[in-house]
């Protein structure tokens, strides 16, 4: 197939070959990915009768290494993902799961009692049960008639 240099599908094609020779010169300089940087867990949040529950994916992180903090209206989680001791010195050919710092505030939907806080950890789950406050709790009024 013969393409004009200067339309804009040869434009195009030479776009896609040095994109090709790019990415072939970063795989062969780093053969494996990173994520030392910041990253940030799945969460699920979830509304009860009478508390928020908040369910993040943390496999493989040691339990010891999470901080929680609630304030009525905000959760934030924080923590590291440590790589194992003495993985650095293995030649990795695919690196995806991410580790190293991580941190994660979502604001809260209702209000919640700080003193009403529990944590548990299962399964690389980490489960955070809140109270609602007072406040926030639904209450069901009766409708009366004449």
């Amino acid at each position: 197939m013969l393409i004009k240099s200067g339309s804009v599908r040869g434009e195009l094609e030479r776009m896609r070959r040095e994109m090709d020779r790019i990415w072939e010169r970063f795989t062969r300089e780093s053969p494996t990915s990173t994520f030392e940087q910041d990253w940030h867990p799945s969460l699920d949040l979830l509304e009860t009768e009478k508390s928020l529950v908040a369910e993040v994916e943390v496999p493989g992180i040691n339990p010891d290494d999470i901080d929680i903090s609630v304030t009525p209206e905000l959760l934030t989680i924080s923590g590291e993902k440590k790589q194992k001791t003495g993985e650095q010195e293995n030649s990795y050919h695919v690196m995806e799961r991410p580790h190293g710092r991580f941190n994660r505030s979502i604001r809260l939907p209702i209000a919640v009692n700080p003193d009403q806080v529990e944590a548990h950890y299962k399964d690389g789950i980490l489960r955070i049960t809140m109270g609602k406050s007072k406040a926030a709790r639904s209450k069901r009024i009766e409708v009366k008639t004449a």
